[in-house]
């Protein structure tokens, strides 16, 4: 069993680096990493191909976005990969403790024929940011679940989500082959990851969240805290229509189409448009409540 390491690479190059480098002190060595460089200006690929010769760096330019990069990365190792090995999607703003290889090994020897995905730490404080999340298509909200009562029977190390992220999730190579690649065609960038996770489970593979199986993530440079920074028309209409946003609308259509039970989809994207918009002011509602406070 060979383990493939997809990541998508644009500029953060000291991020990159820090990722790469928590790979070399891998208990399990036997893993091979892919990088897709889709437009880097910083050097990325240069620096990349000097301080760690055996990556494979594939480049593109920057049109592709998270989910193209991606599915470079997974159509080249379809192309290198043996049946039995297995395709691990990672983020460049993430570092990995030493026996986080060994761990998904030995996860996916009890659950071979599953999605497994890891357990997000924030890398500032050492916390874990959640345990996992179910979609839940009447709320039009993803549930957080806990191992301590959600575990499955017998094995508190391990439980059923519907949600699995781009950051350290592991994959049998025969997902992609009977599912296909992730959906950069309506999902360039944000939600492709949970969307492709609802598609393998459709086809037969269960998702499930390993509590021993621990990425560190830089949370503060991800997500909402880089879109939603002031307070402004300019940046409302920033927050629900940048590529670069989570809360873009066009991506939870998408996203809620392609999933969501099409007679719950109306009062799905309601509901969900509502709680953006709601959540986006009461952000800044509390970032100046706090602020009175001092």
């Amino acid at each position: 069993m060979k383990i493939w390491i997809c990541i998508p690479v644009f500029n953060r190059i000291e991020f990159t680096l820090k990722c790469l480098a928590t790979l070399k002190t891998q208990t399990f060595q036997n893993f091979g990493v892919v990088i897709c460089d889709h437009g880097s200006t910083d050097g990325s690929t240069q620096r990349i191909n000097r301080d760690f010769p055996d990556v494979v760096v594939l480049n593109a330019d920057d049109s592709l976005w998270w989910t193209g990069a991606m599915n470079r990365c997974v159509e080249y190792v379809l192309q290198h990969a043996a049946e039995q090995d297995y395709l691990l999607t990672l983020n460049n703003d993430t570092e990995l403790p030493p026996d986080y290889l060994a761990e998904l090994a030995v996860q996916s020897t009890q659950y071979p024929h599953a999605v497994l995905t890891s357990v997000v730490h924030d890398v500032a404080t050492g916390e874990r940011v959640s345990d996992g999340y179910r979609q839940s298509w009447l709320a039009a909200k993803d549930r957080a679940v806990s191992f301590e009562k959600h575990h499955l029977p017998g094995d508190d190390n391990v439980m059923a989500v519907t949600l699995a992220s781009g950051r350290g999730t592991l994959f049998p190579m025969e997902v992609f082959r009977i599912v296909g690649l992730y959906d950069e065609r309506h999902l360039p960038h944000y939600a492709a990851d949970y969307d492709f996770s609802h598609k393998a489970q459709r086809a037969g593979f269960p998702a499930y969240v390993c509590k021993s199986c621990r990425v560190f993530s830089h949370v503060a440079a991800t997500g909402m805290t880089t879109v939603r920074d002031t307070l402004s028309l300019k940046g409302f209409i920033t927050f629900l229509t940048s590529i670069k946003s989570p809360a873009n609308l066009k991506t939870r259509w998408w996203y809620g189409w392609n999933n969501c039970p099409k007679a719950l989809f109306p009062s799905y994207i309601v509901l969900d448009v509502i709680r953006l918009v709601g959540g986006y002011f009461r952000h800044f509602l509390l970032i100046n409540a706090e602020l009175n406070k001092v």
